[in-house]
């Protein structure tokens, strides 16, 4: 009789200890929730609008690259991304791919303050403001903002540099880059608004860019 009371406290006092653990241990899980992603297979930017430097709008903002529809292609453009209704974070995770289409010069040697700017922002606050180049003989700020550092080779950090142009080096294997845009950053309002712009010096045909593959995450620790 004993044994059988020995032996139900023991199952008793693990089982307590398993549903303590366990209630523990979930006030500590991360919760991950996609908020947006979008990547215009279907022929429609949702929830994004486009503006030239001068206020007109931009439309028909889903174009063709590389066998896959993109977002762009922009020059002198700012591309806002507004969501409402996040749940309850304290984190945002933002991921996306930039293309940088052609004669992109970075921070062109002999020119100081001359460079093809382009910026992230979050709610009004940069994220980042850097360049890229395609050109051998221009060097480019990215992975770092402009002047953090010295600035590095073209095409640094990009996931895919065997890419063709879009309109002035259409012809050219190389003639656009890749970049796997990935960033954190702390955030609790319900609405998230994200604006990408650039200053690139020259036409739209000399250089632009677009991006793909957006995905937008809530994140509660």
């Amino acid at each position: 009789m004993h044994a059988c009371r020995r032996s139900f406290t023991l199952v008793f006092f693990s089982l307590a200890c398993t549903i303590f653990l366990f209630s523990g241990c979930r006030k500590n899980i991360t919760r991950r929730t996609t908020v947006y992603a979008e990547n215009a297979e279907d022929g429609i930017a949702h929830h994004l609008l486009a503006q030239t430097g001068t206020g007109f709008p931009v439309y028909n903002l889903v174009k063709t690259f590389g066998g896959t529809n993109v977002i762009g292609f922009f020059n002198q453009t700012i591309l806002t991304l507004a969501l409402d209704s996040l749940p309850e974070h304290n984190m945002v995770y933002v991921e996306f791919d930039l293309y940088t289409h052609d004669k992109w010069e970075g921070n062109r040697v002999g020119l100081p303050g001359i460079v093809d700017v382009w910026n992230i922002r979050v709610n009004g606050e940069y994220q980042l403001s850097t360049s890229f180049s395609n050109v051998p003989w221009q060097q480019q700020s990215y992975p770092e903002w402009i002047g953090v550092s010295a600035p590095v080779v073209p095409r640094g950090n990009a996931a895919d540099t065997l890419l063709p142009g879009r309109c002035l080096w259409e012809q050219t294997s190389n003639g656009s880059s890749r970049y796997r845009i990935a960033f954190s950053r702390p955030h609790r309002e319900a609405e998230f608004l994200m604006q990408l712009n650039d200053a690139l010096q020259g036409s739209i045909c000399e250089k632009s860019w677009s991006i793909d593959n957006i995905l937008i995450q809530a994140i509660q620790n």
